[in-house]
């Protein structure tokens, strides 16, 4: 299937158009984060097959004003998100914009400018480069599984942080572990967000929901031919509409186990459901 294709009976003729989320780029992965760490050689060359696609690059709020109607959406569209907010983060996004391409970085406020996280001087020269800032909560809990006045802490306060402390105006922002709800969806909207990207594993399109959007998780071990498929518009299902029976499943299945273990709150893990 390439993104000429009509997409499923639901989305006739919708553009194809492959979110890449990226976590760290280092040789050296930090304790916890092997399994997500890309090597700067392996990332390069995923580099590589991005610019040689042909595929223009767009910041997710670019992406989203296009499917709200407000610009163009170019025909081969491809997006690149970094979460988290790692002090690797600054040099894959230098690699990219050395190729042409931008990408739009999702910071954990909790992490900025702490030992192992980005600084607000790498942040600020990221957003100067061109590329996109987003926010991706306080401390990165499961949103869907918290009340809702803690919900709208964590959407409001990330945000806040961000802004406070780069001086810049954040419009987008990213699911931890890519947990939402129609209640933390619905807070992120209240917090003045224009965009939202979860997880799911699977390929956005020109009918994607602009607070929901699908994202490839890039993991250390991923191989070229994932990301080179996804540039061509298959390898993965395309994006749909809602949630799914199995993630309502899985989320009451963590609110079991966890209240089991009698944990209350707030996990710290990084992005891995399928949302």
């Amino acid at each position: 299937m390439t993104d000429d294709a009509v997409v499923s009976g639901e989305h006739p003729a919708a553009v194809v158009v492959p979110i890449f989320l990226y976590h760290s780029v280092s040789d050296v992965p930090a304790a916890g984060q092997e399994a997500f760490t890309v090597t700067p050689a392996r990332f390069a060359e995923h580099v590589e097959a991005i610019a040689a696609s042909g595929r223009v690059g767009l910041t997710i709020s670019e992406y989203a004003r296009a499917l709200r109607g407000e610009r163009a959406l170019p025909a081969r569209a491809v997006a690149v998100t970094f979460d988290d907010g790692f002090a690797d983060t600054l040099a894959a996004v230098e690699a990219l914009r050395a190729r042409g391409l931008t990408s739009t970085v999702y910071i954990t406020s909790s992490r900025l400018d702490d030992a192992s996280g980005i600084t607000s001087p790498a942040t600020r020269e990221i957003a100067a480069s061109g590329a996109e800032i987003g926010a991706h909560s306080v401390t990165h809990p499961h949103l869907d599984e918290l009340p809702l006045a803690a919900v709208v802490e964590e959407i409001g306060e990330g945000k806040h942080a961000l802004e406070q402390r780069l001086e810049l105006s954040i419009a987008t922002f990213a699911y931890p572990h890519g947990a939402h709800d129609q209640h933390v969806r619905g807070a992120v909207i209240d917090a003045g967000f224009r965009s939202a990207v979860a997880v799911k594993n699977a390929l956005s399109h020109s009918h994607d929901d602009p607070f929901a959007l699908a994202r490839i998780t890039i993991m250390g071990d991923t191989p070229i031919s994932t990301v080179l498929a996804a540039l061509d518009g298959r390898g993965a299902p395309i994006a749909w509409s809602g949630e799914r029976y199995r993630t309502r499943a899985f989320r009451e299945y963590r609110r079991l186990r966890r209240r089991a273990r009698g944990v209350s709150r707030r996990p710290t893990s990084v992005d891995t459901a399928e949302r």
